[in-house]
């Protein structure tokens, strides 16, 4: 028999994250740092086009907008968990901890640390990610 956890795990990109050497993808700081060299050294005889400069500008602007984005549904998402999390003080749950076997008991407290939530149920700390019946 096989059970589904109730609340699946959660990822969220913080905010400050270094890229790592092999991500494709392009920070804002970079992009930036890229347009900036790009105007610097370019061909004083042919300049660069006013409207491919715009078009570079606009992207920059939506790269900001989305890691914006990105930011608050990561935020409401942990939000969302956590306030889930709380409704399961004082009911009764059934989990299937990672190292096999089943508990059932009563949920005594919440406990949150780094970013996940965890229930307390007879004096021993589970994921909630462990959750697979509320009673």
């Amino acid at each position: 028999m096989s059970f589904t956890p109730i609340i699946s795990e959660y990822h969220y990109v913080q905010e400050n994250k270094q890229p790592k050497a092999n991500d494709n993808l392009l920070s804002k700081d970079a992009f930036l740092k890229l347009m900036l060299a790009q105007l610097t050294h370019q061909d004083p005889l042919n300049p660069q086009d006013s409207n491919t400069f715009l078009a570079q500008l606009a992207q920059l602007t939506q790269l900001e907008q989305m890691i914006n984005l990105n930011t608050g549904l990561n935020d409401l998402l942990r939000t969302q968990v956590y306030t889930q999390a709380v409704t399961l003080v004082g009911r009764q749950v059934k989990i299937m901890p990672s190292k096999g076997g089943e508990i059932e008991g009563i949920v005594e407290k919440v406990v949150f640390q780094n970013d996940q939530a965890n229930v307390v149920v007879g004096n021993e700390m589970y994921p909630l990610t462990e959750v697979v019946e509320v009673k």
